[in-house]
């Protein structure tokens, strides 16, 4: 399935130089980025999007759009809330971290510690205007309304930024294949789309990454966890100590650690980390 969007914009060409180790490191620098341009350029973005036959929205996939700057979705159609049981206005108003939230945290680890970084690295092979040439595939279990997990098949381009050298957003189409997926695998793609008397996806990249349950998040002992949830109340080293009865030396051992085996660089990021996948409850 080919996704064009044509932008009368200038391009950097220059390759790009993408530092971020994770999705979650890259969400986190984006932030700071100068306001993109997408919330002027959706509607034109989203119409050559569009296919140009209208789908009854219970058959069709959620098409969306995500500026990420502000982590923020510019567009999201009608049809995501026969997939998910949430209407567009909810995900449109709460934002990416909310979506995110709702992902199994196992194949969230594999896609921002491991495909997201596969991505990146992909995109410094290629000029910023040969983005929509490139359709990024990856499969993952997220959440319904129903508190369900369903497999879906996320297929996008990147959009390139007019000032920072990473992309600003994605624009692409979200797929309900739970009945078609047995295995927890996570199948990642990258295709270029040709124009062959019509449009033909070569595929340029491929990679399956089993996931196992285990996540670094069980890796954190009883102890730590503790002590990380004092941490997020906003408690100093010292008080996390008096509260607990161990000394400072210990407890800045044990935040030192949880930080390594997460990979966070602050307590703050760690903090987000463990609210996001419920470690505080």
């Amino acid at each position: 399935m080919a996704i064009p969007f044509y932008l009368v914009l200038s391009f950097r060409n220059s390759k790009m130089n993408l530092k971020s180790n994770t999705y979650e490191q890259f969400l986190n620098s984006a932030q700071n980025a100068p306001t993109t341009f997408l919330n002027e350029k959706a509607e034109a973005i989203i119409e050559n999007f569009r296919p140009a036959k209208q789908t009854i929205s219970h058959y069709a996939p959620i098409t969306f759009l995500l500026d990420y700057s502000t982590k923020k979705y510019i567009y999201v159609n009608e049809s995501c809330f026969d997939l998910l049981g949430y209407t567009a206005n909810y995900f449109l108003e709460t934002g990416l971290e909310e979506y995110l939230s709702k992902w199994h945290p196992a194949d969230f680890e594999i896609i921002s510690t491991k495909i997201f970084p596969d991505s990146m690295a992909f995109l410094k092979t290629i000029n910023a205007e040969q983005y929509n040439d490139y359709i990024f595939s990856y499969n993952y279990r997220m959440k319904n309304a129903r508190d369900e997990y369903v497999t879906v098949l996320q297929r996008f381009s990147y959009i390139p930024g007019l000032v920072s050298e990473n992309p600003s957003g994605v624009i692409g189409v979200v797929f309900d294949i739970t009945h078609f997926k047995n295995d927890k695998s996570i199948v990642h793609t990258i295709e270029r789309t040709e124009n062959h008397n019509g449009r033909v996806n070569e595929l340029v990249f491929k990679k399956v990454h089993p996931v196992y349950e285990i996540t670094r998040t069980q890796f954190l002992s009883k102890r730590e966890l503790e002590i990380l949830k004092f941490i997020s109340k906003g408690l100093s080293s010292k008080q996390v100590a008096g509260e607990m009865s161990l000394s400072i030396n210990t407890v800045n051992n044990h935040r030192k650690n949880m930080l390594s085996k997460i990979g966070c660089k602050s307590s703050s990021e760690l903090t987000n980390y463990a609210i996001k996948r419920g470690l505080l409850l």
